[in-house]
């Protein structure tokens, strides 16, 4: 694929590095030479010094050949236009980053010529929605249309499968548990096998159809807590949208901001929370307002600082789970070793929305793991592929990467060493960074 990225900032910055991990034709158009000169000397790709809106730069970087533009940059009017301009000169699939709500009616951006709008607010609120209403979960990703869910969690001490190998989990509970496909242990991601004994703290990836990953949650925690008070720090969009979408599933919710008039206009808004005037950080209020026996706690507000301090206070006074906003994208697999449940961060929420349009030979999609450094890809199985027709165990899958689950005819299959591919099938797999070319070719025959 050839994909063109308006814009060098962080959004922009973080999809190119994603992308170019595993596409080669990735071109970096910013206007600000110095912006470009500074990420240059970080990322594998083609770099344009230009206007990303300007038909002759467009026209000059090439869209006719040109599978997914994505603009990206801090002005949404540019983003909008460029989008526009890329749709006249015969890019196919147009992506643009647009955060004014005036330009949307019932979130969806009628505009002719752009594919999809993505607004970074909206991305952040479905994350830590989906992280907090599952509860037992620090991270969720969904293939297939849903069909198939992977879900993070920390394994707690005394839990059901605490220093058991992956073995004796298997014979013990069989296909009541979801496949372990992933453990990141001390900063390291290792691919398990049988003999592989889970620790407390180790934070794996459980991966089948949807409704046996979430049930897997109660064997690797020692105990379920539901969702029914939450806290929030930040009367902001994303405060405000978060609150509104808890209380429309039933949960009760005390909303903190430090600013008197957002209070108010919170206030005014959300007639069912309870709002109060505060600073996010101050222990005194937090401890006041029962922070203990909340089930979750979540800090959006502006300042990282805030958020971080916020959330280890919450988690030391006994909050139930703690999720963190943060911007800078190498925060989110740092927080979580720290003692917060999870990080969210609308830039990478963002990048990696875009990357799912990403498409290479069998790829059908991708996304990253936030705390592992691995990939998931969805793969459809080509007529090349070597292993057509021959058990699992016999073929030369690379040791580094674990197919996760299979889907037959649109029918969930949890894979085992005598499971056969056939074209067509589709398959969810976990790799490492140093492999993804190899699995690629693996299902695609060698043949991009």
């Amino acid at each position: 694929m050839k994909i063109v990225i308006i814009g060098a900032g962080s959004v922009g910055y973080e999809l190119a590095r994603t992308i170019s991990l595993r596409e080669h034709d990735v071109v970096l158009v910013e206007k600000d030479a110095e912006q470009l000169a500074a990420v240059s000397e970080q990322l594998d790709c083609h770099f344009v010094c230009g206007n990303g809106v300007s038909p002759q730069v467009l026209r000059d970087v090439g869209m006719r050949d040109c599978d997914l533009f994505a603009a990206v940059t801090e002005q949404d009017e540019i983003n909008i236009i460029a989008c526009q301009t890329a749709h006249i000169l015969g890019a196919r699939v147009k992506v643009a980053r647009v955060r004014q709500e005036d330009y949307y009616l019932d979130h969806r951006l009628l505009l002719d010529g752009i594919t999809k709008a993505i607004n970074p607010r909206h991305e952040a609120v479905h994350a830590i929605r989906e992280i907090l209403l599952q509860t037992g979960a620090n991270e969720i990703h969904e293939f297939a249309d849903g069909k198939v869910r992977v879900i993070g969690a920390r394994v707690e001490e005394g839990s059901r499968v605490d220093g058991k190998t992956l073995a004796e989990i298997h014979h013990e509970l069989g296909k009541r548990v979801a496949l372990v496909t992933t453990i990141v242990r001390d900063g390291h991601t290792l691919v398990p096998h049988g003999q592989t004994r889970i620790q407390s703290g180790d934070q794996v990836f459980l991966a089948g159809p949807r409704s046996r990953a979430e049930r897997s949650l109660l064997y690797f925690r020692t105990a379920e807590r539901s969702l029914k008070r939450v806290m929030i720090v930040g009367a902001n969009d994303i405060g405000m949208e978060l609150t509104r979408d808890l209380l429309a599933a039933g949960v009760k919710v005390k909303l903190i901001d430090r600013d008197p008039e957002k209070c108010q206009m919170a206030s005014e808004q959300l007639r069912d929370a309870l709002v109060l005037n505060g600073e996010g950080s101050d222990t005194e209020l937090l401890t006041t307002e029962g922070v203990g026996d909340m089930d979750g706690f979540v800090s959006v507000s502006a300042r990282e600082e805030t958020n971080i301090m916020a959330c280890l206070l919450a988690k030391h006074y006994g909050a139930g789970k703690t999720v963190c906003l943060v911007n800078r994208t190498d925060y989110v697999p740092l927080l979580p070793v720290l003692g917060i449940d999870a990080a969210v961060s609308p830039r990478l929420s963002t990048s990696t929305s875009i990357s799912r349009f990403v498409k290479r030979g069998a790829v059908t999609n991708a996304e990253k793991l936030g705390y592992s450094g691995a990939e998931i890809l969805q793969l459809r199985v080509q007529p090349g592929c070597a292993c057509l027709g021959q058990p699992l165990k016999e073929s030369r899958f690379p040791r580094t990467a674990v197919i996760a689950a299979i889907l037959k005819r649109g029918r969930v299959v949890t894979p085992s060493g005598t499971s056969r591919l056939e074209v067509d099938d589709e398959v969810v797999v976990f790799v490492l960074p140093e492999s993804l070319t190899e699995v690629e070719d693996f299902f695609a025959g060698g043949e991009q």
